[in-house]
């Protein structure tokens, strides 16, 4: 299997514009859909909610896009051979439209809940289309390059959210539902360049087919690590920012300056992952992202000074920034092109579900111990696999740690 995905991705034809653009807003796209209401939900609960149940259905607008993902992420990846690459995109890039601006115009907390379900599902569709246009059309360090643009351009551009729908929530609650409409630039794109389709599987024999069981190819255990990547990436996300108010009393504005800051520099890192995978191999880089997060976590957790747990949190979002780009181009040589929907959209699956998981694992100890329980627990896990990739880099000898050209003197 590994043999005919190399062989394959050395075919791989490059990415036409409307694809590139795809590439780049499709994580624009999930990102969006998980932020822009974050700052309007005060407002709407104040607007909508009558009721103690009310209340509660404000807080699942949230809620119930990222479970939304977590099926639209398989979904898609399983659609696209049904559908063809163009017309689920286009259909998706409509829905996330459409269903995201259409809470502009409602004033049933029910309905804005429905709508926000066809937000999450689509969303997720057209990330996964995304990643999948990567690892079919590109190969090695333009494979590395473009997953590493991906996840950049998703996190400068959501810099821009927060601030924007505080702008437009003090005019209007509503006004931020139509930064749905950004959807429209994804469905135009496919319109006016050509878009490659998902290649399928070829015809075979019964015995071939028989072969081709998800359970028999899918390399199930980049799920698991997605779950334990999506932890250390959320957890600290999620609970930093009251460690940075019980430790040292910041108000949201100084914790938003960090979180900028952060988010920031782990964009940055993220643009230069294709460069560093010249020269590292996928488990050097692995390497790298859980040293990086595990260290940064650790000091954010038992600094004593406020400055000393910002370099602690900054050094955890460069290590942060590098861990989706790394499980997606290494999960690309993995699989045969006609697979690389449906595994890509298993691999995004855990990571969605990651959020929701952890929070409700770990809450009991945070409310028991502090949030700097769940920096440490976080820590630990990237820890973890730091040890096992090293393990693997001593089994593989010098050969992991450079990446494949190196290797082969190219």
């Amino acid at each position: 299997m590994m043999d005919q995905a190399q062989q394959a991705a050395t075919t791989a034809p490059g990415l036409s514009i409307g694809e590139k653009v795809v590439v780049l807003m499709g994580g624009v796209v999930a990102g969006m859909s998980l932020t822009v209401l974050n700052p309007v939900l005060p407002s709407i609960e104040k607007a909508l909610a009558h009721t103690p149940t009310d209340q509660m259905l404000v807080k699942q607008l949230f809620g119930a896009v990222t479970l939304a993902m977590v099926a639209g992420a398989p979904l898609g990846g399983f659609l696209v051979a049904k559908l063809g690459m163009r017309r689920l995109l286009l259909i998706a890039s409509l829905v996330f439209a459409i269903g995201g601006s259409s809470g502009f115009f409602m004033s049933s907390l029910p309905m804005l809940l429905v709508s926000r379900l066809f937000v999450g599902l689509s969303a997720a569709c057209i990330q996964v289309m995304a990643l999948t246009l990567v690892n079919t059309r590109l190969s090695g360090a333009g494979r590395a390059k473009w997953m590493g643009l991906h996840v950049a351009i998703a996190t400068l551009f959501s810099l821009a959210i927060f601030p924007l729908s505080g702008f437009l929530g003090d005019i209007s609650w509503r006004l931020p539902f139509l930064e749905h409409l950004f959807g429209l630039v994804v469905f135009a794109a496919i319109l006016v360049s050509p878009l490659s389709e998902v290649p399928q599987q070829p015809r075979s024999a019964a015995a071939g087919l028989a072969s081709e069981s998800i359970f028999k190819w899918m390399p199930w255990h980049y799920v698991a690590l997605t779950l334990f990547t999506g932890a250390i990436t959320f957890l600290p996300t999620i609970y930093s920012p009251f460690l940075f108010r019980d430790k040292f009393g910041l108000q949201p504005s100084g914790i938003g300056m960090i979180m900028l800051a952060s988010a920031l520099i782990g964009g940055l890192s993220a643009m230069f992952y294709g460069k560093a995978m010249r020269y590292l191999s996928v488990h050097a880089a692995f390497l790298v992202a859980f040293g990086l997060a595990a260290t940064g976590m650790l000091i954010a957790a038992l600094a004593a000074s406020l400055p000393v747990m910002v370099g602690g949190f900054i050094l955890y979002g460069l290590g942060n920034a590098w861990f989706v780009p790394n499980v997606m181009t290494s999960l690309g040589g993995k699989v045969l092109p006609h697979q690389q929907a449906r595994a890509a959209g298993l691999v995004k699956m855990g990571q969605f579900l990651s959020t929701p998981l952890c929070v409700l694992l770990v809450e009991p100890y945070a409310r028991q111990f502090g949030a700097y329980t769940v920096m440490l627990l976080a820590c630990g896990m990237a820890s973890f696999i730091f040890l096992l990739m090293l393990g693997r880099m001593i089994t593989l000898g010098k050969n992991g740690l450079a990446a494949p050209a190196q290797v082969a003197g190219h």
